[in-house]
């Protein structure tokens, strides 16, 4: 059996039964307890729970699928020996442990390995002084939009693309109209004369880039053309230090259609633009045919910036050569309600005084 001591919460000291008070007392400290209360707060636990008592209950862990490992890939930071994982098309980021870049030249190998890289020529510096000057001026351009961090997420990359080489011979067809008006006594005479036009000429395309990876918009690697292919590089691995790179994941034989049809629509208008002094020219047929054609592929310098606004994804680019920026910004919508209400109350006052002023010189 094992003695029982009723103990003051408050200093520790022993309590008695108070018959007067028909509490708890303590002679110590001279606080009294109901008797009640001293039952429920012996009740209580008061050892502190362990973590060997705090169980979850966790889930055994999936493996990726057999797609999803497919496009992954392990590598080993040579500097910290962090492990770095990528999906199967990078060829070269940088460590998110120690920051220091790292290749990955097994993605690059066999068929993916560039004939050429175009080296950068802008620094990241200007890249961010680019983005500056594309914000600089913009009146709705949303309050915080525009910050240093997002200055930081600048990005180097360098895109694959193909290249594509040919000589071609164009022959071209239209129907063209000359029209002529003179005056025959009281009548005024229109002859429409009906021409068939033919031009043909030889045309040499040197390097027409088709973007070759999913990853990037078509559209916006267009607009910051022209890259001069001219200047590229025999490919080394130590231009991509410090950089991302990507390897191509459309292949030639995929992009071939849009190099035909950026071929096409040059020829047309070379040709279109020596076909004068018609009143209307229509083309009837376009045959282009290619000879000594020929496709590699190049790594282009790109600096990219990928940044949400109200669950919107903002991308500006910046030709790494030549330091062409593109890219399009959110407006808020409060300022240009502002704005617009503005621009019609300026107006409308305007009016209201040059009113004034005609009412005043006694035009109305």
């Amino acid at each position: 059996m094992e003695a029982i001591q009723y103990r003051c919460p408050c200093c520790g000291a022993s309590l008695v039964f108070a018959g007067e008070a028909q509490e708890m007392t303590c002679h110590s400290c001279g606080n009294t307890f109901p008797v009640e209360a001293l039952e429920e707060a012996s009740k209580v636990q008061v050892e502190n729970t362990t973590d060997e008592q705090m169980q979850w209950q966790i889930p055994q862990a999936h493996s990726f699928d057999q797609m999803e490992s497919g496009r992954l890939r392990a590598y080993h930071c040579p500097t910290c020996g962090a492990e770095i994982v990528a999906d199967e098309v990078t060829a070269a980021t940088e460590c998110v442990y120690c920051g220091n870049p790292s290749i990955l030249p097994g993605v690059l190998e066999g068929a993916y390995r560039p004939d050429g890289v175009l080296p950068f020529k802008t620094t990241k510096e200007q890249a961010q002084d680019a983005f500056r000057n594309h914000c600089k001026g913009k009146k709705l351009l949303p309050n915080g939009f525009f910050n240093n961090s997002r200055l930081e997420k600048i990005t180097g990359v360098y895109v694959p693309f193909w290249l594509f080489q040919c000589e071609t011979e164009a022959d071209m067809t239209y129907n063209a109209t000359r029209v002529s008006v003179r005056r025959e006594g009281q009548y005024e005479v229109t002859r429409t004369s009906h021409f068939l036009v033919r031009r043909g000429g030889h045309m040499r395309f040197k390097q027409v880039p088709v973007d070759g990876s999913s990853k990037m918009d078509d559209a916006m690697m267009e607009s910051i053309e022209p890259f001069d292919a001219e200047a590229a590089k025999d490919f080394t691995i130590a231009y991509l230090s410090g950089y991302q790179a990507q390897r191509h994941d459309v292949g030639a034989q995929e992009c071939q259609p849009r190099a035909n049809s950026r071929i096409r629509t040059s020829v047309q208008a070379i040709m279109r633009g020596t076909v004068m002094g018609y009143t209307t020219v229509v083309p009837v047929n376009t045959q282009i045919k290619m000879e000594q054609s020929s496709v590699k592929q190049v790594l282009m310098p790109v600096w990219l910036l990928n940044t949400r606004w109200k669950d919107q994804v903002f991308t500006f680019a910046m030709n790494g050569q030549t330091g062409r920026f593109i890219g399009d910004l959110p407006t808020d919508k409060g300022k240009f309600w502002k704005w617009l209400l503005g621009l019609f109350g300026g107006i409308s006052l305007g009016g209201y005084a040059v009113a004034l002023i005609l009412a005043f010189m006694g035009v109305l």
